[in-house]
């Protein structure tokens, strides 16, 4: 499952998962973009959502969290923003507060690992990939719109 949400005036990536399965069928994506004429958020804000340094942990169904027995899922946000718009290094990288939006394919992987691209009527998988790149506007009304990404959410199979 993959969550494509908004209206939050930042972008980033995170996920929901057990670490220890990576590739488990119960791992969640999930895409945060924004309206691109929506203002961000201030600085403040970016900096309070990223005072975490605690991984959070997901409590087992119907039990209540405790620190010190964590269960196996986790929640993490991807570092996709090492530098700004401008080059310059980040200091939070998780969320961007800027105008942005997403742009998303559909892909069959073994068609482009094994077709470089080209599409031939009957071969693939079937299982579709999804690339995601987050594409963030610079400084000012018409700023250069830099691409972050690709984010590749994998097509996940039941009981792996």
């Amino acid at each position: 499952m993959t969550f494509l949400s908004g209206a939050v005036n930042v972008c980033g990536a995170g996920l929901v998962h057990d670490p220890s399965f990576p590739s488990n069928h119960k791992t969640m994506y999930q895409l945060i973009s924004s309206p691109v004429v929506n203002n961000p958020p201030p600085s403040y804000v970016i900096k309070l959502l990223h005072s975490s340094n605690k991984p959070l942990y997901v409590p087992v169904n119907g039990q209540r969290s405790t620190p010190s027995k964590p269960t196996d899922t986790k929640e993490d946000m991807l570092e996709l923003f090492q530098s700004d718009v401008t080059g310059q290094p980040r200091e939070h990288r998780k969320l961007m507060g800027r105008r942005n939006y997403v742009a998303i394919v559909a892909y069959d992987p073994d068609v482009i690992n094994t077709m470089y691209g080209h599409t031939i009527a009957g071969q693939g998988s079937g299982k579709l990939n999804l690339a995601v790149d987050f594409m963030v506007q610079g400084d000012g009304t018409f700023g250069t719109v830099v691409k972050y990404g690709p984010v590749i959410v994998p097509s996940l199979e039941p009981g792996k």
